[in-house]
C-alpha cells in the first residue's frame, strides 16, 4: 500500500492512504487530500496510479509542485520521493509489509459456475467465473441485480457450493470438506455483514458480537470479553454494550454487524450490499470505518454492491453481467 506523508516540524502529521486510482490534492473540499492555505490551489495536482505506477501531476496551479526540488508537470513518483507544494512537504512512501502481505492469496476461484433448477427450467446464475483475491484486498464485486455478484459472495463464504468449479480459501480446496469442516472455516477465517444487519433482537449488542465465540469451545469467558470489547471499541460502540438493536439507529445496528464479523478475527470479512439500508452519510461512514479496519487489522474485504461510493473506495472492482465477470 502506498501512502503520502505530511510532514510539518520534523514530524508526520498525516498518513494518507492512496487507496483510489486518482487522488486530487488542493485546497477545496473536493480534494482527497486537502492543504488549508491559500497559497494552495483549489485544485493544486492529481496523484494516478495506472499498471501499479504512481504518477504525480501539477494541474496548472499558482506556485507549481516540486519533486525532490525540481519543478515538474508530470512525473512517476518512486518509493521516499519528496514532494514540495509550498508551504506544505509531503512524502511518497510504499509499505512494503502490506505490499509482501498483498501477494498472499487469500481467496481462488477457477472455473466455477452455479446454476439452479426452478421446475423444468434451468438458471445459470455463474458462468465459467475464475477470480484471485489477495490478502488485505479491499475489492467490490459489482453489478446490477441478477448479475451473479451475491451468488459469488455466498460461494466465498461457503454459504452455497458451485455446480461446478473450485474453490480455494487459505489455500484449503472446499469442493469436498464436510459439514462440520466448512462451519469451522466460517467461524476462524471468515466474518460476514448483511445489509439488513441480521442482529438477534433480544439480545443486547455485547451479547450479538459475543455469539460467534460462543461457538469456540476453547476460549474462557475472559478472553471473550477481551475479544468482545476490542471490537465494540474499533467500530466505536464500547458504550452502547448495553443496547439492544431497536435501541441503536442504523447505522449503529451496522457496526454491531461489523463488531460481529470482526470479533472471531477473520482473515476475510464478506459484506453483501452493507450500504444498502442506510442514508447516504451513514453508508459513507460505514464505509470510512471498514476501510479504516482494513488498513490497521490488515483484513481482506470482499464486498457485493452496486453503490458507486464502494466502487470508489475499493482497492479493485470485479464487475459481473449474466453471470460472468466482465473483462
Amino acid at each position: 500500500m502506498a501512502r503520502i506523508l505530511i510532514w510539518q516540524d520534523q514530524q508526520v502529521e498525516r498518513s494518507i492512504p492512496l487507496y483510489k486510482p486518482t487522488l486530487l490534492i488542493g485546497r477545496s473540499n473536493e480534494c482527497d487530500i486537502q492543504l488549508t492555505d491559500k497559497s494552495v490551489s483549489r485544485r493544486h495536482a492529481k496523484l494516478t496510479r495506472s499498471d501499479g505506477l504512481y504518477f504525480l501531476e501539477d494541474l496548472e496551479s499558482r506556485f507549481g509542485v516540486y519533486l525532490n526540488r525540481e519543478k515538474i508537470h508530470r512525473e512517476q513518483l518512486r518509493d521516499g520521493d519528496r514532494i514540495s507544494i509550498p508551504p506544505f512537504h509531503l512524502q511518497f512512501v510504499i509499505d512494503v509489509e502490506a505490499e509482501a502481505r498483498s501477494a498472499e492469496r487469500v481467496v481462488e476461484v477457477q472455473e466455477v459456475s452455479r446454476e439452479y433448477f426452478l421446475g423444468k427450467q434451468t438458471v445459470t446464475a455463474l458462468r465459467d467465473v475464475s477470480l484471485t483475491v489477495f490478502q488485505g484486498e479491499f475489492l467490490a464485486l459489482a453489478g446490477p441485480s441478477g448479475s451473479g455478484k451475491s451468488t459469488l459472495l455466498n460461494m466465498i463464504g461457503c454459504i452455497d457450493s458451485p455446480t461446478s468449479g473450485n474453490i480455494r480459501i487459505q489455500d484449503q480446496d472446499i469442493s469436498h470438506k464436510t459439514a462440520d469442516e466448512l462451519a469451522d472455516l466460517r467461524l476462524n477465517t471468515l466474518g460476514f455483514v448483511f445489509q439488513t444487519f441480521n442482529l438477534l433482537p433480544v439480545l443486547s449488542a455485547w451479547e450479538n458480537v459475543e455469539y460467534p465465540l460462543l461457538q469456540k469451545k476453547d476460549m474462557d469467558k475472559q478472553k471473550r470479553s477481551e475479544w468482545v470489547a476490542h471490537s465494540l471499541k474499533a467500530v466505536g460502540l464500547e458504550r452502547f454494550g448495553g443496547h439492544r438493536p431497536n435501541e441503536l439507529s442504523g447505522g449503529q445496528r451496522q457496526r454491531v454487524a461489523i463488531a460481529r464479523a470482526l470479533a472471531t478475527r477473520p482473515k476475510i470479512i464478506l459484506a453483501d450490499e452493507p450500504t444498502a439500508n442506510l442514508d447516504r452519510k451513514t453508508g459513507e461512514e460505514i464505509l470510512r470505518l471498514m476501510r479504516q479496519l482494513n488498513q490497521q487489522e490488515g483484513t481482506t474485504f470482499i464486498f457485493s454492491t452496486h453503490d458507486p461510493r464502494v466502487m470508489e473506495m475499493a482497492d479493485r472492482v470485479v464487475e459481473l453481467s449474466d453471470g460472468q465477470i466482465v473483462e
